[in-house]
C-alpha cells in the first residue's frame, strides 16, 4: 500500500494539494514520504497574517498604505498583486481585502480576495475608516457589508450595503465613539467602542429591510458582583473590550491596565440582545484548542488544528492602540497559565520607521510556493 501512495503521479498530487483548504493538511501532505514532498508545493507562509501600516495609525482613519508580514514581523507572503490603482486598505474582513483609490476622497471602493482574485466592486463612500463582512461573498448570496465612517471629533457612524444596492444605506441611528470591535453573530452585528457602549443590530439577512437596532447601550455594570464590584472599578480596571464569536458562541475578550492579575480575561456574556442591564457571565479559562486573534475592528477564532503556526488556548492581539505597549508589535497571551509572550517590532519597522500593526488577514486558502 505504501508503495501505491508513493507512486502516485505529481499532477495528481499538486491537484489533491490545490484543494487543502487547512494549513496544517497541507504540512501533513508534505510530510508524507520524499515522492511527496517533492511533487506537493509546500505553502508560502502559513496563516494568519499582519497588516501593517505604513504609518503611525491614530484610531480614526483606515490603514492607508499597506504590508503583509507574518505574525513576528517577518516578510513572504507571496500572492497575487492587488488590483491596479488601488493602494490603500480599509478593511480586511474574512481573508479579503477592502481598496481604494484615495484614502480621503476616494472614488473606487474594491473588496478583492487575493487567492481567486475575484473584485466585488462597492458604491463609493468617503472617507471609509473599515469594512466588514456579515458573510463570505464567495460562498453566500445573503451578506452584508458594514463601512464605518469617522464623524467629527471622536465618533464613527456606520453604513449598510447588500449586493444589489445602488448605494449604501445609513447612517445607523446609533454613532459609536470609535469603534474597537466589530463581530456579526446569529443574524446580529455587535459593536463595542471606546466608550463600553454596545450597539446590536438585526441585519435582516435574506430581507430586503434595512438594518434594525436591537439595543445599545453602556457596558459598565450597574450592580455589583463578584467580579465587578463597583461601576467605577470596571471604567478604571478596563482598557478596551472585544467580541469575538468562537465555535458558534460569543465571547467578551477584557483587556485591563495591569490592575488584576492578568493582563486579559474572556468571558461568555450573560445576556442576549434583548436583556437588560448588562451582565458578565461565566469566565473562560479553555478554548477548546482555539486561539482568538485580536485587533482594530476585526477579531477571529482560529483552531491550532488547522494552523499549525499558532499555538490553542491563546490571544493574539495586535498592538495597535495600546500607548504603554508601543514597544511591542504584538501580544500573546496564555489563557492557562497567564504568560504573556512580547513579541518586539520587527526590523523593517526600526530600519523605515513605517511599520505599524493594523488587523489580522486570514486568507480564505493557503499560498502555495511557486
Amino acid at each position: 500500500m505504501a508503495a501505491v501512495w508513493s507512486s502516485l503521479p505529481a499532477d495528481l498530487l499538486n491537484e489533491i494539494s490545490g484543494r487543502l483548504i487547512a494549513d496544517a493538511d497541507q504540512l501533513h501532505a508534505h510530510q508524507v514520504c520524499a515522492h511527496w514532498r517533492a511533487s506537493i508545493s509546500p505553502p508560502s507562509a502559513y496563516r494568519p497574517w499582519v497588516v501593517a501600516a505604513r504609518h503611525g495609525p491614530d484610531g480614526r482613519g483606515p490603514v492607508g498604505e499597506y504590508s503583509l508580514l507574518l505574525p513576528r514581523g517577518v516578510h513572504g507572503v507571496d500572492f497575487k498583486a492587488a488590483p491596479p490603482g488601488l493602494p490603500y486598505c480599509c478593511g480586511t474582513p474574512r481573508g479579503w481585502l477592502a481598496l481604494a483609490d484615495d484614502v480621503r476622497s476616494p472614488t473606487r471602493l474594491v473588496l478583492w480576495e487575493p487567492h481567486s482574485g475575484t473584485e466585488v466592486p462597492l458604491p463609493c463612500l468617503g472617507p471609509v475608516v473599515q469594512v466588514f463582512l456579515s458573510g463570505d461573498p464567495l460562498e453566500s448570496t445573503h451578506w452584508v457589508a458594514v463601512a464605518t465612517q469617522h464623524r467629527w471629533p471622536t465618533a464613527h457612524i456606520l453604513f449598510f450595503w447588500r449586493p444589489g444596492d445602488a448605494a449604501w444605506s445609513g447612517p445607523a441611528k446609533v454613532p459609536c465613539a470609535e469603534l474597537h470591535s466589530v463581530e456579526f453573530h446569529a443574524g446580529n452585528i455587535y459593536c463595542i467602542d471606546g466608550m463600553f457602549n454596545l450597539s446590536i443590530y438585526d441585519l435582516k439577512l435574506g430581507t430586503a429591510s434595512p438594518p434594525v437596532l436591537l439595543r445599545c447601550f453602556g457596558m459598565c455594570p450597574n450592580q455589583a458582583s463578584e467580579s465587578w464590584p463597583t461601576r467605577k472599578y470596571w471604567k478604571d480596571s478596563v482598557r478596551a473590550v472585544h467580541v469575538v464569536a468562537c465555535r458558534d458562541e460569543l465571547l467578551l475578550v477584557l483587556l485591563f491596565h495591569g490592575r488584576r492579575p492578568s493582563l486579559m480575561e474572556v468571558y461568555r456574556p450573560a445576556w442576549t440582545p434583548a436583556e437588560w442591564p448588562f451582565r458578565v457571565g461565566e469566565r473562560v479559562t479553555d478554548l477548546g484548542g482555539y486561539a482568538l486573534f485580536l485587533a482594530r475592528g476585526d477579531a477571529v477564532a482560529l483552531s491550532a488544528k488547522e494552523y499549525p503556526a499558532i499555538r490553542g488556548n491563546c490571544v493574539y492581539y495586535l498592538v495597535h492602540n495600546l500607548l504603554n505597549y508601543r514597544k511591542h508589535w504584538a501580544i500573546m497571551f496564555d489563557l492557562g497559565t497567564g504568560d504573556v509572550d512580547d513579541i518586539p517590532y520587527p526590523e523593517v519597522h526600526k530600519q523605515e520607521n513605517g511599520c505599524w500593526p493594523y488587523s489580522w488577514f486570514c486568507p480564505r486558502r493557503p499560498f502555495l510556493k511557486k
